[in-house]
């Protein structure tokens, strides 16, 4: 058991995307559009938590900073949405979750602990609501999501991919 949990999590390393080429000094391995949306990333300060080596996974923060997400959300509250509080009883921790890494985001869809965003515009829409508190234009959007899709990394010298992942 021990020697298939390493053979697993080694396979959740994947390197040399885009993006890492492009912070070695390859000027060439993102396009300009996906340049534009890493800039709105930093100015929108996604990148406040969704931040490191994984691109987040490295803090806990509350799911609704600028608008009540639960209560927009328009559908009963679940165990699953009390978040750390689940887990500590601590009532900071309500509504408090793990910031994902985005290391290969663009293939793991749905989105959120509750699976209601299914594209990955979608959630970066709803992220610049409630977690900057901006209403993101649709252009800034796309651009965006060209940034994070930089993000897929590689495994074995090929860059992943996923067969069932839908169009947006």
């Amino acid at each position: 058991i021990t020697d298939a949990i390493e053979q697993f999590e080694m396979t959740l390393i994947t390197p040399n995307s885009r993006f890492d080429q492009y912070l070695r000094g390859n000027s060439e391995a993102i396009t300009a559009v996906e340049k534009e949306g890493y800039e709105l990333f930093k100015k929108y300060n996604c990148a406040t938590c969704h931040t490191g080596e994984n691109v987040g996974g490295q803090s806990y923060e509350l799911m609704g900073m600028y608008e009540p997400y639960f209560e927009n959300r328009g559908t009963e509250l679940t165990v699953e949405d009390n978040g750390r509080f689940k887990e500590t009883q601590i009532e900071r921790d309500r509504h408090r979750f793990k910031v994902p890494g985005l290391r290969n985001v663009a293939l793991t869809w749905p989105y959120y602990h509750d699976a209601t965003q299914t594209s990955l515009k979608e959630a970066v829409c709803k992220m610049g609501t409630y977690q900057s508190g901006v209403e993101l234009t649709d252009e800034e959007e796309e651009k965006i999501v060209a940034f994070l899709n930089t993000l897929t990394g590689e495994f074995e010298g090929k860059t992943l991919t996923n067969d069932n992942i839908q169009p947006e």
